[in-house]
């Protein structure tokens, strides 16, 4: 395990992208900003964008792999990259929960919930673009951002420009993780 974890160069990528994450959060705190959309003028979460260097960094560590000596393997590497997933995640989760408490603001929180929601988007993309799936939770934040809101108000669809005390935007990215952690088992055998 130690071996594949070097191969996936987690001990590289891994305190990077949380170190950039708590400090990202930490940094922004409830700060606003005003962005161009078509469906008004929203001030958007500086926040929302936060996540996407665990994003990157996640998928550097997925694809830093050779696919072919790892499905003819006798270990299955599936299960292994998803304990790496998930344990990124309560990593990402704990750094906003940590983050919220030295603020004293809910605020932070959304950074964790929102990881997990653009990081099952970027597993589920990963299914069948590959590496170029990076790129699925940028769209969605993009497409939130032009679309996403009613004037100053976030639809519900958005999911990660909802307020942190919501219960739908959290049942809901748990839900898209957990669908992305199956698709990786898919995406993780693929040899091209």
């Amino acid at each position: 395990m130690k071996w594949w974890f070097k191969a996936r160069k987690g001990h590289m990528f891994l305190p990077l992208a949380l170190a950039l994450f708590a400090a990202g959060l930490y940094a922004v705190q409830d700060t606003t900003v005003l962005l161009p959309s078509i469906t008004g003028s929203p001030r958007v979460a500086l926040s929302l964008f936060v996540p996407v260097p665990v994003l990157a960094f996640l998928m550097a560590m997925l694809e830093s792999r050779l696919p072919a000596a790892e499905t003819s393997g006798v270990r299955s590497m599936t299960r292994l990259d998803n304990a790496l997933v998930t344990s990124v995640m309560a990593m990402a989760v704990l750094c906003s929960l940590v983050v919220a408490a030295l603020q004293g603001a809910a605020a932070p929180t959304t950074g964790g919930r929102n990881v997990l929601f653009l990081t099952g988007l970027m597993l589920l993309g990963r299914a069948w673009a590959g590496q170029a799936a990076v790129m699925f939770p940028v769209g969605w934040l993009v497409t939130v951002v032009v679309i996403g809101f009613r004037g100053n108000v976030p639809r519900s669809w958005t999911v990660v420009a909802l307020p942190a005390d919501a219960l739908f935007p959290a049942a809901a990215s748990l839900a898209v993780f957990a669908i992305g952690l199956a698709a990786q088992i898919r995406s993780s055998r693929k040899t091209a």
